[in-house]
C-alpha cells in the first residue's frame, strides 16, 4: 500500500458519457440536496456534499477567501497539466518531479532526479495527484467541480511513480524543496516507502525517519504547513497492533510484525504535521458510523477530521465517496476498464467526463487530507504571516467538534479501532473536529 486512498473501490468505477453529467447532477440533487444544498454553481457542484459539509461554499467561505495569492505543493504523483479543471490554477515554474533514476517502478517520463527544469515529468501518469489537487483547488470555472480553495496556486512535487510508490528519499527531497521555495501549504496524501510503520528500534528504519524528520521540520522552520492523511488500515496510531506490510518493496519481502509506540507511520506522525482522519457524509439520516470504515484513529495523533467519503455507507450508492478530477494521462489500463463496467451498466454514475475532462469518485483519507490543506491555504490568505504552528492551532480552533459515535464496535477483524475515547474538545476519531472553512476563514 502506497497511496493513503482505499483499494476497494476499484470495482466499482463506471465512466459515463458526457450526457450522463445531468443524469449523475439528478441523482445527486435527489440524494444530498435535502441534506446539504447545493454549494457552488459548477456543473457537478450538487455532488459535493463534502464541501457543504465543511462549509466551503459560495456563500459562506468563498465570501471571505479564496486562496488568492497562495501556493499549495501537492506531494504526490503529479498533477495533470491539461485538465481543464486545474490548469487554471496550478503554476509550472514551482512544479518538480524528485523520481530519480534509481526509484523503482519509475516510468522513465518521470524521472527527473530533481532537476526542475524537466517539467514535462510532473505529468500525472496515476492520476492520484489529480484527484487530490483538485480537492484542493479545482476552479470556479464552469467545469466539473470546486475546490476548498477555487483560486488557490498548485504547485506539483512529484514524488509517487506512475504505478504509486512513494519513496522516503522522493519525499525528503520534495519537502525540503517546499521550504526552499517557500511554499505556504503541503498535502501528502500517502506514506513514505517502503516501511508503513518506521521503527527507531531498526537501524535503517531510525536512519529513514530521521531524514523524514529532518527534512519536514526545515520545511516548517522556513513557514510551511504540512497536512498529511492518517491512513486506511483502521489502525489506532496512538495503540499501534500490527504491521503486515512493511517492506513494501522489493514485492515478497513484507513480513508480520507487531509495532508498538517506538514505530512511526510517515508523513502522518511527524512532529507538527497536521494528520486528517477521514468520514463519510455526517447529517444524512440513519448515517451513524461518522468514522469511515477504513480510517485510521488515535488521541493525540489525529489533530482533525474531513471528508474522505465512505462508499455506501451512508446512502448505499458510491457518491458517498469524494468527487474529483482525473489524469487524461493515466496508464494503469482501469479508465478503460471502468468504461466497460459502464458498458455493461454495473455501477453507474461513479465516473464521467466532462467538456473531455475526466472525474470519477474515490474514498480515502487521501480525499480527507486535501480538504484540511484547502482549509489551511483559506487561513493564509487570511493571515500571510502566520507561522506554520499559528495555521495549525486555528485549523484545530475553528473547527466543528464531534462527538464520539455512540456504541462504536470495531467493524471486523483487523479492526484496531476498538473504542473511540476523548471527550467533545478532542477525541481518538476525530481530533479537535470536522475542518471548518467557513469559521477558519472569518
Amino acid at each position: 500500500m502506497k497511496y493513503l486512498s482505499s483499494i476497494v473501490f476499484l470495482i466499482f468505477f463506471t465512466p459515463l458519457s458526457l450526457a450522463d453529467v445531468t443524469s449523475l447532477s439528478q441523482l445527486c440533487f435527489n440524494t444530498y440536496e435535502p441534506t446539504f444544498g447545493v454549494p457552488n454553481s459548477e456543473p457537478l457542484g450538487v455532488c459535493q456534499w463534502d464541501m457543504s459539509l465543511i462549509g466551503a461554499t459560495e456563500s459562506d467561505s468563498y465570501q471571505r477567501a479564496t486562496g488568492q495569492g497562495v501556493r499549495v505543493g501537492v506531494l504526490d504523483s503529479g498533477i495533470d497539466m491539461t485538465h481543464p479543471d486545474i490548469a487554471p490554477n496550478f503554476e509550472m515554474a514551482g512544479s518538480c518531479s524528485f523520481i530519480n533514476d534509481d526509484t523503482p517502478t519509475a516510468n522513465p517520463s518521470e524521472i527527473a532526479n530533481g532537476d526542475c527544469s524537466n517539467k514535462a515529468a510532473v505529468q500525472d501518469f496515476n492520476g492520484h495527484g489529480t484527484h487530490v489537487a483538485s480537492t484542493i483547488g479545482a476552479p470556479l470555472n464552469g467545469i466539473g467541480i470546486a475546490g476548498v480553495a477555487p483560486d488557490v496556486t498548485l504547485v506539483a512535487l512529484k514524488v509517487c511513480t506512475e504505478v504509486g510508490y512513494c519513496f522516503a528519499d522522493s519525499v525528503a527531497a520534495a519537502l525540503r524543496y517546499a521550504g526552499d521555495i517557500r511554499l505556504d501549504v503541503v498535502n501528502l496524501s500517502l506514506f513514505a516507502d517502503p516501511y508503513l510503520y518506521y521503527c527507531k528500534s531498526e537501524k535503517e528504519q531510525r536512519a529513514i525517519l530521521k531524514e523524514l524528520e529532518s527534512a519536514a521540520r526545515y520545511a516548517q522552520q522556513r513557514g510551511v504547513v504540512i497536512v498529511a492523511s492518517a491512513g486506511n488500515g483502521q489502525s489506532d496510531l496512538q495503540h499501534p497492533g500490527e504491521d503486515n506490510v512493511s517492506p513494501d518493496w522489493p514485492p515478497g519481502n513484507s513480513e508480520t510484525r507487531d509495532v508498538g509506540n517506538n514505530c512511526r507511520v510517515a508523513p502522518a506522525e511527524l512532529p507538527g504535521v497536521i494528520t486528517v482522519s477521514a468520514t463519510g457524509p455526517v447529517g444524512i439520516p440513519g448515517y451513524d458510523l461518522l468514522i469511515a470504515d477504513y480510517s485510521s484513529v488515535g488521541m493525540s495523533r489525529i489533530d482533525v477530521t474531513a471528508p474522505g467519503g465512505d462508499f455506501f455507507r451512508a446512502t448505499n450508492l458510491v457518491q458517498d465517496g469524494i468527487l474529483g478530477a482525473y489524469s487524461s494521462t493515466s496508464t494503469s489500463g482501469t479508465w478503460e476498464y471502468y468504461k466497460y463496467l459502464s458498458d455493461i451498466n454495473i455501477y453507474p454514475d461513479l465516473a464521467l467526463e466532462d467538456d473531455g475532462a475526466r472525474y470519477l469518485y474515490l474514498n480515502g483519507t487521501s480525499m480527507s487530507s486535501p480538504h484540511a490543506a484547502g482549509v489551511a491555504a483559506l487561513i493564509k490568505q487570511m493571515h500571510p504571516k502566520w507561522s506554520s504552528g499559528a495555521v495549525k492551532a486555528h485549523l484545530q480552533n475553528s473547527a466543528t467538534e464531534m462527538a464520539c459515535p455512540e456504541n462504536w464496535e470495531p467493524l471486523g477483524e483487523g479492526d484496531e479501532r476498538e473504542k473511540c475515547y476523548g471527550k467533545n474538545g478532542r477525541t481518538s476519531f476525530f481530533g479537535h473536529g470536522m475542518v471548518n472553512a467557513a469559521q477558519a476563514s472569518q
